[in-house]
């Protein structure tokens, strides 16, 4: 089925505590039942696409230093609107297919992937390298160390939030077995737990710690503090309950345990999100946006081909809308790049192995 803009455009003022009406209420159910989140590129989009790549490409510049401006896509253009309109306003995610990575260059897949990011917002860095353009990729990295994140491993992921308005991926390798996105709908996820255990919502609406990954400079703090479901000015904004939020505990300043009630929240958040979740397939050459305010995002443990060109590689963007969702000031300021002292932004093209 084509793609189509969700029908359900109901939203009415949230308040904790309260059942939330909002667009980007859905189930699973929902999700399988068609296909009219994916967007499937046409003949004269990829021809459009492709002519800003070259035209880019020849002018010989870093990637992160093109402007939206400077990838025009005056046919392409038109989709990107409608599908930024479902981020904000519908389902609060969508998988766009039939970027021809296989045709280009590792070059070139990454400013197709960039130039498309540029038509939702800016770019923020993601680590503490300072990557504009990030890669998931089993690198060697161990996901049960405190300052390594997930998507250096191969392992599966807790479902979580970025620290940005919307995340990208574009898949330039699937992996051999495994490796499933999962999303699921922190609005039906709030739901849920209201109408089972307001008790466990009571807690979550609260503040909790999260980890900087050790991903900070001299002088800042190792953790910050944010509720898991906040709310502000009549929006509400989810996050995931991951290692983001257990890795904290101990930190320098940080408590060394959470309370048994706030353990029993963040439990009862995990094992609701397993039922709500939807698996989504990754082909070469799709893009999965995903708003994290409203979504949450996961993936399955995978095993990579033997051969290093095939090992599972996906392209990442952190995504910045200035006129984005409503949230909390507190966490608005912190949608900032990953700042190290003495680290340049960059876009590499690949990174190494640990």
């Amino acid at each position: 089925m084509p793609f189509r803009l969700s029908e359900n455009r109901r939203r009415e003022p949230a308040e904790p505590m309260k059942p939330l009406v909002d667009p980007a209420d859905w189930t699973p159910a929902d999700l399988a039942a068609n296909d009219d989140w994916i967007y499937e590129l046409s003949g004269a989009e990829i021809s459009d696409l492709t002519d800003a790549v070259k035209r880019n490409a020849a002018r010989g510049i870093d990637i992160k230093d093109v402007t939206r401006e400077e990838f025009e896509l005056p046919v392409l253009g038109k989709g990107l609107a409608a599908l930024r309109e479902e981020l904000l306003n519908g389902r609060g995610f969508f998988l766009l297919r039939g970027v021809p990575v296989a045709e280009y260059s590792r070059a070139e897949s990454a400013l197709a992937f960039w130039g498309i990011g540029l038509h939702f917002g800016e770019a923020l860095s993601q680590n503490a390298e300072g990557h504009l353009l990030g890669h998931v990729k089993d690198i060697g990295g161990d996901y049960a160390d405190r300052n390594t994140r997930g998507y250096m491993s191969s392992a599966a992921m807790g479902f979580h939030s970025d620290r940005s308005d919307y995340v990208a991926l574009m898949c330039l390798q699937p992996a051999r077995t495994g490796g499933e996105s999962r999303i699921a709908s922190t609005v039906t996820l709030y739901n849920t737990l209201l109408e089972r255990h307001p008790e466990h919502v009571a807690e979550l609406v609260n503040d909790f710690i999260w980890t900087m990954h050790g991903e900070v400079s001299p002088g800042q703090a190792p953790w910050y503090e944010y509720p898991v479901f906040a709310f502000e000015q009549g929006w509400f904004a989810g996050r995931g309950v991951s290692t983001h939020i257990y890795k904290a505990l101990g930190l320098d300043g940080a408590p060394a345990d959470y309370t048994p009630k706030q353990h029993a929240a963040l439990d009862a958040f995990k094992q609701a999100v397993q039922e709500l979740a939807f698996d989504m397939e990754f082909r070469q050459g799709d893009i999965q946006f995903l708003h994290n305010h409203v979504t949450l995002h996961s993936r399955r443990g995978f095993e990579d081909w033997p051969e290093p060109e095939r090992k599972r590689h996906l392209l990442r963007l952190w995504v910045y809308d200035a006129d984005g969702r409503t949230i909390p000031p507190f966490y608005r300021e912190n949608l900032k790049s990953v700042t190290v002292e003495g680290v340049t932004p960059s876009t590499p093209l690949d990174v190494e192995t640990v």
